[in-house]
């Protein structure tokens, strides 16, 4: 009943949040981006909260317990993608988002090639944010249920309309003080946990006599497979929608700066602690369900650990469920609604949101509850955007790329890393491997090909960086 009562308040508090937010929202801008005034303490925990979701969490956990600690792998690809992104394309967010008005990635896009471009990138980053979204109710029935011993399908459901809720009322100010309190309740409650469930079972000298060499290994399953998620995900935050948020929401580029270090080093830390957890349970627990591994292997060490387990796990899904349908929210918003209705008004465009939002979600909900694996869809998810955050920052970079070549290495390397990865990854190869391959070749031979040897849209890019630069945005 206590832990019920813990986890019912703690829905609570993050609704009212929620609630409240609705009231201080009179405009697009705040809803969407925080009107541009997010500083640096903001910035960590709402791109930490993109990190770090829950269903990586529990499937880092999961995979840990089958093959060792290289389960790290996609959240340290994370957080090294949060630190690239700064270096490499993190003033061409802040120029865009502060010269052109953009709240979206398609939108920089569409500053930087063509409207064309644009719904190519729209599509692909709704298709990789509905199912990173649908992971995260079924990660928290994975947890939540045997918690509160309440039927599985049930609680997926409940928490599915929690975070459709939470999305459509908080808006980008209410998931960055949401993520505030998530990331404390992340850190300290897996923190222990991880702590207490190595030394319950031995510690990590007795971990490494029980269980093969290759659990404490970090090329497991096979180094092609963790390179592919590091390299995958890395190159995906190039066009990660919260952190271009972030950029967008900033006081200044120093803040920026400090947020995202902060996030990604923050992120490379934490992804030890459910790792080490579920190689504990392997020892502990070796026939236990891998996908409830963290909270199994958690209530064996004793009750407060199955209550600070479960409440970590649960604040890491809420940190970033809501925030993954805000996103898309934002972006059928921005890149379809006002295109097609460019004299909507702002009340106009924010019911348009919401309505989409509410429909997304719960269809995004159903759909999730036939996932298998939770790391490895998210792994697919990632590989699927990554063509398109790479054709970005050599773009960034490149200037005779032109939309032309942009649209179509986007185009057939996406396409091809969404059918390998939802006919799962034939060969063993993971999706990033064949995307890059034919992707790569066609931006770099269509590049060449260009008339021109430097493109309208990095003559604007180049034009609007001296202005910011004049002015101090970046």
């Amino acid at each position: 009943m206590g832990v019920a009562l813990v986890v019912l308040g703690y829905f609570v508090v993050m609704g009212a949040i929620g609630t409240y937010m609705v009231k201080k929202q009179s405009s697009v801008s705040e809803y969407f981006v925080a009107k541009r005034n997010l500083g640096a303490l903001l910035i960590i925990p709402l791109v930490f909260g993109e990190i770090i979701a829950g269903s990586s969490t529990v499937g880092n956990a999961a995979q840990a317990f089958g093959f060792g600690i290289s389960s790290v792998w996609v959240n340290w690809g994370m957080g090294f993608g949060c630190i690239l992104v700064l270096l490499f394309i993190g003033k061409f967010y802040r120029v865009v988002g502060n010269k052109m008005g953009a709240m979206t990635v398609p939108e920089a896009y569409r500053f930087r090639f063509d409207a064309k471009t644009r719904m190519l990138m729209m599509l692909t980053l709704v298709l990789v944010y509905l199912i990173l979204f649908a992971m995260q109710p079924l990660a928290a029935g994975a947890i939540i249920a045997p918690l509160l011993g309440t039927d599985k399908v049930l609680t997926i459901w409940v928490v599915g309309l929690i975070f459709v809720y939470l999305a459509v009322t908080g808006g980008m100010r209410g998931m960055a003080w949401m993520n505030s309190i998530h990331a404390c309740v992340m850190y300290v409650g897996l923190g222990v946990v991880c702590y207490a469930a190595v030394k319950y079972a031995g510690g990590m000298s007795a971990l490494q006599a029980a269980l093969p060499a290759e659990y404490f290994r970090f090329d497991q399953p096979d180094l092609q497979t963790v390179l592919g998620w590091f390299i995958g995900t890395a190159l995906s935050f190039f066009a990660a929608s919260v952190l271009a948020a972030a950029v967008y929401g900033a006081n200044d580029w120093s803040d920026v700066k400090k947020g995202f270090w902060g996030a990604g080093l923050l992120a490379m830390v934490f992804a030890v602690f459910p790792a080490l957890i579920g190689v504990a349970g392997k020892v502990v627990l070796p026939d236990a369900d891998a996908n409830s591994i963290l909270y199994l292997m958690a209530a064996k060490v004793g009750p407060t650990y199955a209550v600070l387990a479960s409440m970590g796990v649960l604040a890491a899904i809420m940190s970033t469920g809501p925030a993954m349908l805000l996103l898309v929210m934002t972006m059928l918003s921005r890149d379809v609604y006002r295109v097609l209705r460019p004299g909507s008004t702002e009340a106009e465009e924010m019911r348009f949101a919401r309505i989409i939002g509410i429909t997304l979600g719960l269809i995004a909900v159903f759909l999730g509850m036939r996932a298998t694996s939770i790391l490895g869809q998210l792994a697919g998810a990632f590989q699927i955007r990554a063509i398109a955050g790479l054709v970005l920052v050599v773009a960034a970079f490149w200037p005779r790329v032109d939309s032309r070549a942009a649209f179509w290495s986007m185009l057939t390397g996406g396409v091809i890393a969404a059918v390998w990865h939802f006919a799962g990854n034939p060969f063993g190869i993971t999706s990033l491997w064949p995307s890059l391959i034919v992707g790569v070749p066609v931006l770099v031979i269509l590049t060449l090909m260009a008339k021109q040897p430097v493109d309208e849209g990095y003559a604007r890019y180049e034009k609007a960086l001296a202005e910011a630069t004049v002015e101090g945005i970046v």
